[in-house]
C-alpha cells in the first residue's frame, strides 16, 4: 500500500457532487478523484491513501463495516473521513452510530467551510 500521495477522495454520486469536485478543485494542489462505488474507492486507496475522503449521499449508502475498513486502511497515515448530504435529504443518524466518521456536512459548502477543511485535513496529516 502507498503513502499518502496528497488528494481528496470524493465517493459516491449526490445531484451536488460535480459542484462539490468544481470547488474542490480550486482548493487543492493535489488531485480529487471520485469513485462511484466503494469497490472503486479500495482500489484507489490501494494505491495510495488520501488525506481526505469524502462520503457524499445519505449514510444509508455507506455501511458501518465499509466506513471501518475505510478508517482502517487509512489510519496510519490519519485520513480524515467526512460525510456530506444534500440539505434535502433525511438527517444523518447520531455521531456515535458512525464512529469512523470525523465529521458530516450538508451541501452546498461555502468556499470558506470548504477550504478550513482540506486546511484541517493537510495539518492532521503532517502531525
Amino acid at each position: 500500500m502507498g503513502s499518502s500521495n496528497g488528494y481528496v477522495l470524493l465517493l459516491g454520486q449526490c445531484l451536488g457532487a460535480d459542484l462539490t469536485l468544481q470547488s474542490l478543485s480550486t482548493q487543492v494542489e493535489g488531485p480529487v478523484f471520485v469513485a462511484q462505488s466503494a469497490e472503486q474507492a479500495v482500489a484507489r486507496i490501494e494505491q495510495g491513501i488520501p488525506y481526505l475522503v469524502i462520503l457524499s449521499g445519505t449514510d444509508q449508502n455507506w455501511s458501518p463495516a465499509f466506513v471501518n475498513q475505510l478508517r482502517e486502511t487509512t489510519k496510519p497515515s490519519g485520513t480524515t473521513i467526512v460525510a456530506l448530504t444534500q440539505f434535502h435529504e433525511p438527517s444523518w443518524s447520531p455521531q456515535e452510530d458512525h464512529p469512523g466518521i470525523d465529521g458530516f456536512l450538508v451541501e452546498p459548502l461555502s468556499q470558506d467551510v470548504l477550504h478550513l477543511l482540506v486546511e484541517s485535513a493537510v495539518a492532521k496529516t503532517t502531525l
